[in-house]
């Protein structure tokens, strides 16, 4: 319930809740706050899979970055001193 609607009675407040969702739509970035005309649907799309790639390929370096660390320490290399003739 919103703050507004706390004084209202009980059966108000339901009407209220069901206009609040009616209204309510799913924005998942910044792209679907841009007008159609500067930026089309298809537009949109394009920004949303590219949003989806970037976020995929963040999880790829963090589950890297979490198998090397349960891994454990690397065993570090040596210097090996090589003749050339």
């Amino acid at each position: 319930m919103l703050e507004h609607d706390r004084d209202q009675p009980a059966e108000h407040a339901d009407a209220a809740d069901e206009t609040v969702r009616g209204r309510r739509s799913q924005i998942t970035g910044l792209s679907d706050l841009l007008p159609d005309w500067i930026l089309s649907q298809e537009g949109k799309q394009h920004v949303r899979n590219a949003r989806k790639e970037m976020l995929l390929a963040v999880r790829s370096v963090l589950d890297s970055a979490i198998a090397r660390q349960e891994a454990g320490l690397a065993p570090r290399r040596t210097v090996n001193r090589v003749e050339i003739d």
